[in-house]
């Protein structure tokens, strides 16, 4: 563990120097690891259409709305002590202010009844990557993550952050846990891909370029993020990307949205 946290402080030393050129205009991605990037994002996209879209299609189809928006309020519950460690970090204390008692709200059923929202607290959407932003560290890098998807050189350094800023990795038996956090993280990826089941395809279907697509989505939406900007909900049939295709592309709390968003 104790390599692990080294290594992540040295990325985070290293970052700066992960910079994209001077020359690139506001708004493009800085992406010279595109050839590999491509190749990886095919493996993604074969691993989605013959694994992830057919799961997700029968999660959204036999599962009824109200399971599965209780399972995305638990995933979004679970999550909240890394949102408060972040809305912390940047010094917003409202924010966290928010987050802690929208914990405390939802904790009586661990996020399955989400009495927050009727409370009138908004879900927040914080992480370290988007701290990173925030005190002006840049993207670096455009990276495609095996599996996971859409990143850069910041976020990536935040994901592993984030990984031990989680509470929930220290609790319990380490063997039981570490399949519990491999069963979130797949639940997760259903849930997302279920709620906006269309909207993927549509887009897919739709771009003459999916992979800079997505790029261009991911860039958009992580800098609204960063702005605590509001992305806004998808819009596949956009002919134009403006960063609101992918709402929670990939990093937010599931808790935001009710799984009948991607419900015909």
């Amino acid at each position: 563990m104790r390599r692990s946290i080294a290594a992540a402080i040295i990325g985070l030393g290293l970052l700066g120097g992960c910079s994209a050129p001077g020359s690139l205009e506001q708004g493009e991605v800085y992406d010279p690891l595109e050839v590999p990037n491509r190749l990886i994002f095919a493996v993604n996209e074969t691993l989605d259409i013959f694994i992830l879209q057919p799961t997700a299609y029968v999660y959204r189809t036999v599962i009824p709305d109200p399971v599965r928006d209780m399972v995305a309020g638990f995933l979004g519950w679970i999550a909240t002590p890394v949102i408060l460690a972040n809305d912390a970090f940047q010094g917003d204390w409202d924010g966290a202010g928010i987050t802690a008692q929208r914990f405390v709200a939802n904790a009586p059923l661990f996020g399955l009844v989400d009495n927050a929202t009727g409370l009138g607290l908004k879900a927040q959407n914080e992480d370290f990557g988007q701290t990173l932003g925030h005190y002006g560290t840049g993207d670096g890098p455009y990276l495609m993550l095996p599996v996971l998807g859409p990143s850069n050189a910041r976020d990536g350094i935040g994901k592993v952050v984030d990984y031990f800023l989680d509470p929930t990795r220290y609790i319990g038996d380490e063997d039981v846990n570490q399949k519990f956090q491999i069963g979130r993280r797949v639940m997760e990826a259903v849930d997302f891909r279920a709620r906006n089941f269309d909207a993927i395809n549509d887009l897919r279907e739709s771009s003459v370029d999916y992979y800079a697509r997505v790029r261009s989505i991911y860039k958009q939406r992580r800098d609204a993020l960063i702005r605590d900007g509001e992305p806004g909900s998808i819009g596949a049939s956009s002919p134009k990307s403006n960063g609101k295709e992918f709402e929670g592309y990939p990093g937010k709390s599931t808790e935001q949205t009710s799984s009948r968003a991607s419900s015909d």
